[in-house]
């Protein structure tokens, strides 16, 4: 959309923009089919999904996708791979016993010397993202990736419940993988070359459930929050704004979180319990991407629900949103819905 690129920046800088902008990951058929006209498979995906963008949004995070061939395949390892039109399930890599996970873990030094194939990986991390903008075009707004604690990556490689009894059982583990993350997200954010052209990043690292914290707010203020913190400088030395995201419940920690400096939060789950106005009136300062329930409202709720819930998202936030769904736009929401939270925000009157 015209403008899209400036917009975004000004809501960034905290001036006053045309309009709110739209933020959203959009990964719906519908949705693809209504602004491009044509019927979307795994073949043409990616030239739809990449004239959707800039089309019916302002904004988004990196994770573009395109739609598969369902399947089913064995890894080389022997784990199980689960491919479905919008997302591809694998199956968690399994230790037979915490010793056997904690010396793979600690046998891995957390500092060691940059060099040239690092380089090189920020090039072509650099040059992957360009590649997404040169197809969004120069108008849209992009949001890079970036690495963070990885705290979810942790989690995510073993499965949550066999990483919680090998961390009650070796907590060393815990510290020596994040600050690994932490000592090594540092070093990238200092090696990007002086014309890396980020202007945001978009920090991901699911940390809590619906009902709160993943751990309890002690242990992030312990293990997490100082490291996180050391990322964002990081970031800010460089000139990049932070986009951090975690779904779930992050009110209990939501103080630590805007210490480490984060300047911008997605995707505000209100289904979980993120307050919009209570957020706004603690942390004036941070902007918010998203914000619109996507669990039961986008899916399930008429177009006047939604219409009632981006004016108060809107309302709530005193105009300092990007709006968007509460994670991403996916397959189960009708279009209808989309469409009247994105008329909403193009007709709002700041």
């Amino acid at each position: 959309m015209e403008g899209s690129r400036q917009r975004v920046r000004n809501v960034i800088a905290g001036r006053k923009p045309d309009r709110i902008p739209l933020f959203e990951l959009i990964r719906n058929d519908a949705v693809i089919e209504y602004f491009t006209g044509k019927k979307l498979t795994p073949e043409n995906g990616q030239e739809l999904v990449y004239e959707t963008f800039p089309k019916a949004v302002d904004a988004t995070r990196p994770a573009l996708k395109t739609p598969n061939h369902p399947g089913e395949e064995i890894l080389p390892d022997g784990r199980r791979r689960v491919v479905q039109r919008w997302t591809i399930w694998t199956e968690h890599v399994k230790y037979p016993s915490g010793e056997v996970y904690r010396d793979a873990e600690m046998a891995q030094p957390i500092e060691r010397e940059w060099t040239g194939e690092d380089d090189a990986g920020i090039q072509r991390h650099l040059e992957h993202h360009r590649d997404i903008q040169r197809h969004l075009g120069d108008d849209f707004f992009l949001f890079y990736g970036g690495p963070s604690v990885g705290f979810m990556g942790t989690f995510g490689e073993i499965g949550l419940e066999q990483y919680c009894y090998f961390a009650a059982d070796y907590p060393e583990i815990v510290d020596h993988r994040l600050e690994r993350n932490t000592v090594r997200a540092v070093q990238w954010i200092e090696h990007l070359p002086a014309d890396h052209g980020i202007e945001a990043v978009f920090m991901g690292d699911d940390i809590a459930f619906k009902g709160g914290p993943m751990f309890s707010p002690a242990w992030f203020a312990r293990h997490y929050i100082p490291r996180m913190k050391r990322i964002v400088e990081a970031y800010h030395r460089r000139g990049i704004k932070v986009n951090f995201h975690s779904d779930g419940n992050l009110m209990p920690i939501m103080d630590g979180l805007a210490d480490a400096g984060i300047d911008l939060l997605n995707p505000i789950e209100t289904a979980a319990g993120m307050d919009i106005a209570e957020l706004h009136r603690r942390y004036p300062h941070l902007i918010f991407t998203g914000g619109i329930d996507v669990s039961n409202l986008l899916p399930f709720g008429t177009p006047q629900q939604v219409r009632d819930a981006t004016v108060k998202a809107i309302e709530d936030s005193e105009g300092q949103i990007m709006v968007g769904s509460s994670t991403e736009l996916q397959y189960a929401v009708p279009l209808e819905n989309f469409l009247a939270m994105r008329q909403t925000v193009l007709d709002y009157q700041l």
